[in-house]
């Protein structure tokens, strides 16, 4: 017994209503805590290094985005510190630049120079490109809301209806940071010019507009004094009305913009057409503040949806579609959630039950999880933490391992009351004596997570998000060590009236007599015995060789993307004729797809069509467990379409139309693969590209796995090449500067400065009217005027070819790539890499052309890397604990033997149930580390002190495996029980990252960890005892000789 007993059991025990006090404080603050922390789906806090500019400049040429904006802003962008990587897309309605920078780098700096290097860039770029936009890529700007609104056939500015009765108001709603509409074209002022008349009045076309720009102003102009009194000067020049703008003179003769142009209020030439079911339709997504609760947010704004339409005249017959409410999926996810935690508990307590066959005992105990939650959440609450998808998966895995503590606690109280102790007395020291072991078993356990917090990975991203899910289950175990010298002792000092203990079961009975036959055997044919570990070990280092897997599971993405590349001689009658065909399509199918909703946007040469499935049902693990084995022997018809059966349905059943290619996926966000796995091929000519990317995509239709493969080249349109002739050109004294922005004032139009309304500013654009600019010929006869006055047509200036241009032009860090991109059902990513290496290998490229594989692999290897990493510093970090605990270099790597048998039987069990080592599963075989040696750590320490007391070595053995057998398998299986329902259900993260893999592998890991702990770690204990003593004769006898020699030399 030792001096002084811990302080935390004496506590307890001297002073009960303290004691009481203590933990009725801590579910005070804990409900408190529980009540005010903010609901969100992703912890917000974490600085994605990735950055993005938008810069619109509609109706362009590809080729000319490229070279006028794209290139411009590389060179500047590239200034910026800490870069990694530059990426540019050019198409016809703009540039799309990503930036990626290194992991570490402030993105708050990084977002100042990025404004700064675009206002440089600014002077190079084109002159009526209006704005740009940037933005930051983080949780906060995933939108908490994404809905569509249909309004009533007719309506001419569904801009302005849904901008001042849906945006305006719902960015009022506490908590909304903004609101962003897409797919409606606001109303604007076409000046729109007739060639005809501007070639009878002999107008400068370029001259009118010019002077269209300088007589629509508002510029400081600096301040004077008047007095004592500063006032600022402001000169005014703006339009008033649209009349002004049709009486402004542009010559000398009176001639005035509405003698040769309309002067209209209306909405524009329709390039992008929006629909939703099949109806004209608009977007919208909200997006919060960042320290608003995203369920409060998301309430109010369906809240103010309903109001605002059932009640507003101006929005009668407006339907509105939420295709994604982040508050509705914290609901779910949270109930799904808690119902695996309740019943992770509910088996946890039946456990208990079995084991101390006891109810009020049983009671005592189960109080430790709930308590230990209460901790966890006072933890999250006062960091600043909100409660999350990731936080809550930290304190699910944390149900099942709070009550280890107590269980060791309780069973030594027993063990000292079976002696006959008083209770008062084994409250106390039972406690304390198993008090350093459990604080040292707790901190193993603790230890685990900190190489999780160390993790080097690219971006951040994955230590950001596994502190999230570490730190809830550190608060807990810490709460759970807490609890467990509190709660036991002052609950067995008054609730058992005898001395007596209830026995076991016969069930543990028979298996504790078979354990001690199991481990005198054991004990006499040690080299058996390790013979079969060390294979056991070989089997699980070969399974680790092959790294992970997969990088995420896949999970329930409920949303089919189809990619249409339309070919660009198709009318917009036609195309539209197409697009409906394609939703009829659908919706004809809609029962068996479990068909939701359609978002449908498309343009000359591109369409886009998003399916919205319903989500799946929340299945209880019951009901999946049932539903698995009806299956199993064949009583179960599953009739719902997996997602690569649904896309091979529309792929068959879609309508064919020459010169129109159709593109799929089934996930859709910020990154560059879109759950597919991809082939760059880097090089300068983008027509070679398109060539060498046709014959990668034969190739990887041949992988195994692979439902479909496709180009992200958009299909494009036939140019016109307009080569000036500069020998004419200058012969007639015409500026070459002033044909080109003429053209493009005519074919693309121009903005003017923005007209200010009363109520908003409206865009004011000029361009020749659509009837003169059908055709070349039209083109051809532009007018421009020489030295001498006389008109010249444009043919005579230029010469014209007709080329194939390019959808979209893609560049990355300087050099022009085309993706190829394969949807796969498969999820071994590393069978799929040796795959594309091996038909890459022999691939024919040409000088100055590359390849390589896609981010998912490059992740999935900075994934495996990091496993290793944790693997190899957590065992550094228990071993460490251990080392400090047994004051002995040797004895723990007795009990780190342990880890391997734990880490073949979660190999194992995901085998067994074919479950692909992803993330998931990673992290909980991180955690089998420092979850499997706290049984070793109490059999050792319980052999240590037995032989203290005089026991020989084998009798300390064999009386400390018969004490903690039911204690290693209480722990274990309540371990084992509270993960049940998340290794059988299907609850996951919204990204499609299911939580099953963690519990499979940590349940297979606890269950060859219980069966062969309790023989292994006796059998090792016993040959480095064995090696410990042999070298200390060894080396003593070497002291012993070096003495004698050193005594005959004197």
């Amino acid at each position: 017994m030792s001096q002084k007993p811990a302080f935390l059991p004496s506590l307890s025990a001297n002073r009960p209503v303290t004691a009481t006090m203590l933990l009725a404080a801590i579910i005070l603050v804990g409900i408190i805590a529980y009540f005010r922390i903010p609901l969100e789906m992703f912890p917000s806090g974490f600085e994605n290094p990735r950055l993005w500019v938008w810069v619109p400049y509609p109706n362009a040429n590809p080729q000319e985005v490229e070279e006028q904006i794209a290139r411009p802003i590389e060179e500047e962008v590239s200034t910026i510190s800490g870069i990694k990587s530059v990426e540019t897309h050019s198409s016809s309605s703009g540039c799309w630049c990503g930036l990626e920078f290194a992991g570490g780098t402030d993105m708050t700096i990084a977002y100042d120079q990025l404004r700064d290097r675009m206002e440089r860039a600014r002077a190079n770029l084109p002159d009526d490109l209006e704005r740009y936009y940037l933005r930051k890529s983080g949780n906060d700007n995933i939108p908490v809301l994404f809905l569509s609104v249909n309004f009533p056939e007719g309506l001419e500015d569904s801009y302005f209806l849904a901008d001042y009765y849906l945006k305006r108001p719902i960015e009022r709603i506490d908590g909304v940071a903004n609101v962003e509409i897409w797919g409606a074209d606001e109303k604007s002022i076409q000046i729109m010019v007739d060639q005809d008349k501007v070639r009878a009045h002999n107008i400068n076309l370029f001259q009118v507009i010019n002077n269209l720009r300088n007589d629509n102003f508002g510029i400081s102009s600096g301040w004077v004094y008047e007095g004592d009194k500063k006032f600022v000067l402001r000169s005014l020049a703006k339009f008033k009305d649209l009349d002004q703008i049709r009486n402004l003179p542009i010559n000398a003769n009176n001639l005035t913009v509405g003698d040769i142009a309309s002067v209209e209020y209306d909405v524009p030439e329709r390039d992008w057409t929006q629909r939703v079911n099949g109806k004209p339709g608009i977007l919208l997504g909200v997006f919060q503040e960042s320290l608003a609760n995203t369920v409060n947010v998301s309430r109010a704004i369906q809240e103010m949806l309903d109001q605002e339409i059932n009640s507003r005249p101006q929005l009668k017959g407006a339907v509105s579609t939420i295709f994604f409410s982040q508050g509705k999926m914290i609901e779910k996810a949270i109930d799904n959630l808690r119902d695996t935690a309740l019943w992770g508990g509910v088996f946890a307590v039946l456990i208990l039950l079995f084991f101390l066959r006891d109810l009020r005992m049983t009671t005592i105990m189960m109080l430790s999880i709930p308590l230990s939650v209460l901790i966890a959440l006072c933890g999250i609450y006062f960091i600043g933490w909100t409660l999350n998808l990731f936080t809550m998966m930290g304190l699910m895995i944390s149900v099942g391992m709070v009550v280890d503590n107590g269980i060791v606690v309780l069973e030594n109280i027993y063990e000292r009351r079976n002696k006959g102790e008083d209770r008062h007395s084994a409250s106390i020291w039972g406690a304390s004596e198993v008090n350093l072991a459990i604080i040292m078993a707790t901190l193993t356990t603790i230890c685990v997570f900190v190489p999780m917090l160390l993790i080097d990975d690219s971006d951040g991203g994955l230590k950001f998000y596994l502190q999230r899910i570490g730190l809830p289950v550190i608060f807990a175990l810490a709460g759970s060590l807490f609890v467990a010298l509190v709660l036991i002792p002052l609950a067995t000092t008054r609730i058992r009236k005898g001395g007596d203990v209830n026995q076991d079961s016969k069930l543990i009975g028979k298996g504790q007599a078979f354990y001690r036959r199991s481990l005198g055997w054991s004990l006499k044919h040690r080299f058996e015995v390790m013979a079969i570990i060390l294979m056991f070990i070989a089997i699980t280092g070969a399974a680790m060789q092959n790294g992970p897997q997969s990088g995420d599971e896949g999970g329930g993405i409920s949303d089919i993307n189809l990619i249409f590349d339309l070919a660009g001689n198709y009318t917009q009658e036609e195309i539209d004729d197409y697009m409906g065909a394609v939703e009829d399509t659908l919706f004809a199918n809609a029962t068996r797809y479990k068909l939701r909703a359609l978002d449908t946007g498309y343009r000359k040469t591109f369409g886009r069509i998003r399916v919205f499935l319903e989500d799946p049902e929340d299945d209880q693990w019951y009901e999946i467990a049932g539903t698995g084995l009806l299956s199993l022997i064949g009583l179960h018809d599953d009739n719902d379409m997996p997602k690569d059966s649904i896309i091979a349905d529309i792929k068959r059943r879609m309508p064919t139309k020459p010169g129109i290619k159709m593109r799929t996926s089934w996930r859709s966000g910020d990154t560059d693969e879109g759950g597919s796995v991809s082939i760059f091929l880097y090089g300068d000519d983008t027509g070679k590209l398109t060539e060498l990317a046709a014959e990668v995509e034969r190739r990887m239709e041949l992988l195994e796995g692979v439902i479909s493969v496709e180009t992200d080249q958009e299909i494009g349109t036939d140019e016109v090449k307009i080569s000036m002739d500069r020998e004419i050109v200058t012969r007639n004294g015409i500026n070459p500067t002033e044909v080109a922005s003429s053209l493009m004032y005519a074919v693309r139009g121009f903005n003017l400065p923005r007209y200010q309304a009363t109520d908003r500013d409206v865009q004011v654009l000029v361009q020749l009217q659509e009837k003169d600019r059908q055709n070349l010929n039209q083109l051809k006869n532009m007018t421009f005027f020489s030295s001498s006055g006389q008109p010249v047509p444009l043919s005579a200036l230029a010469s014209f070819t007709m080329e194939k241009g390019f959808g979209e032009i893609h560049r990355r860090d300087g050099k022009t790539y085309m993706r190829v991109r394969a949807q796969t059902t498969s999820e071994d990513m590393q069978n799929i890499a040796r795959q594309i290496d091996a038909f890459m290998e022999d691939f024919p490229m040409p000088v100055g052309y590359d390849w390589q594989k896609g981010n998912s692999f490059r992740d999935l290897d900075d994934l495996g890397a990091a496993f290793k990493v944790s693997i190899l510093l957590a065992l550094v970090f228990v071993y460490l604990v251990m080392a400090i605990l047994f004051e002995s270099l040797v004895y723990p790597l007795s009990v780190i033997i342990s880890i391997p048998l734990a880490f073949f039987g979660a190999f194992m069990a995901l085998a067994i149930t074919q479950t692909g080592l992803g993330l998931m599963a990673i992290i909980g075989i991180i955690i089998l580390i420092g979850v499997v040696v706290n049984n070793g750590i109490i059999l050792v320490d319980m052999i240590n002190r037995k032989r203290a007391e005089g026991f020989s070595r084998t009798d300390a053995i064999m009386e400390a495996g018969r004490n903690r057998f039911r204690p290693i398998l209480m722990t274990t299986f309540t371990t084992i029980g509270g993960l049940i329902p998340m290794a059988i259900g299907t609850a996951e993260l919204f990204t499609g990252l299911p939580y099953y893999p963690m519990g499979r592998a940590i349940i297979g890991g606890m269950l060859t960890s219980a069966m062969l702990t309790l023989v292994v770690v006796p059998v090792f204990y016993t040959l480095l005892d064995d090696l410990s003593v042999w070298l200390s004769r060894f080396f003593g006898i070497i002291a012993a000789k070096t003495r004698s020699k050193g005594a005959a030399i004197q």
